[in-house]
């Protein structure tokens, strides 16, 4: 799988977590202090977020990272 793939992976996978748990990406982005287009721009797979912004977000939502992390990443 290439990077892009994988990219596109972990915002598919943030996005149904963030809906499931009922956040909305403007109370998320209040709660981690990451800007909406940020995330939005994640989780259609043409923002790599770097760890620190991963955790922010899995923080956010109340979720463990381990969770969100595509298998080619470890």
């Amino acid at each position: 799988m290439n990077e892009q793939a994988e990219l596109v992976r972990f915002g598919e996978a943030f996005r149904r977590a963030r809906e499931r748990d009922g956040v909305s990406v403007a109370d998320l982005a209040a709660k981690t202090g990451i800007d909406a287009q940020q995330i939005n721009a994640l989780e259609a797979g043409r923002l790599d977020p770097g760890f620190d912004v991963m955790c922010a977000l899995a923080d956010g939502i109340g979720i463990r990272l381990s969770a969100l992390i595509p298998d080619a990443w470890v």
